[in-house]
């Protein structure tokens, strides 16, 4: 029997430009992952191929099934439902992740839920959006996100394809860059603010113990 033909590539976009930094983040003999605001489950199948058991979690209806439908080993647990309602096992999950899905819930109640999530040297990752206060700060990224967004588009064009279904989008955040650091490091202390040049901010978390 032929090897079934490679999955073809998935389009590019700035949340998936990211997905390395979550990557990178993964500890050491991580066993268990939980992915928040999953969509299509596009990092839950990558972060299958480094940690034995993920879970993705989204409320979206279609997207789930999207996930699961693309799910080709079926060894990845979606479920559907709100993060901040859906029964779970506190201190269950060696990794936390939220790409572009923080800001779809409320940030104080999903940061402190995402904390409860992680066992004791559990990391939490977080690629977030947030709104521009204008500050000098925000004003220095404008113009190099602009240009880089022209390049990485140039440069993906090629070996992107059409994806189907797209998850909603919430627009515009509740909280500015400056507003979301100073919750997170209340929050999570001691945790890694970093702003990131495509509209984003990371956060990276090691729980104490």
């Amino acid at each position: 029997m032929d090897d079934p033909a490679p999955a073809p590539p998935e389009p590019w976009n700035h949340n998936s430009h990211y997905h390395r930094v979550v990557l990178a983040a993964v500890p050491d003999r991580c066993d268990s992952a939980l992915d928040v605001g999953c969509g299509t489950g596009r990092l839950a199948r990558e972060l299958r191929r480094v940690v034995p058991r993920v879970t993705g979690i989204d409320r979206d209806e279609q997207s789930i099934a999207v996930a699961r439908a693309r799910d080709v080993a079926g060894d990845i647990e979606y479920r559907c439902g709100d993060f901040l309602d859906l029964p779970l096992r506190p201190g269950g999950f060696g990794l936390v992740t939220a790409v572009a899905s923080l800001h779809h819930i409320n940030t104080a109640a999903a940061l402190s839920r995402m904390r409860e999530q992680l066992g004791p040297g559990g990391v939490l990752v977080i690629i977030g959006l947030a709104r521009n206060g204008w500050s000098p700060a925000d004003l220095a990224f404008e113009f190099p996100a602009a240009v880089n967004l022209r390049i990485q588009r140039v440069r993906h064009r090629s070996r992107s394809r059409p994806d189907g279904y797209q998850p909603p989008i919430v627009w515009p955040p509740a909280e500015t860059y400056r507003q979301t650091r100073r919750l997170a490091g209340t929050l999570l202390p001691g945790m890694r603010y970093r702003r990131r040049l495509l509209w984003r901010y990371s956060i990276c978390w090691v729980k104490p113990g």
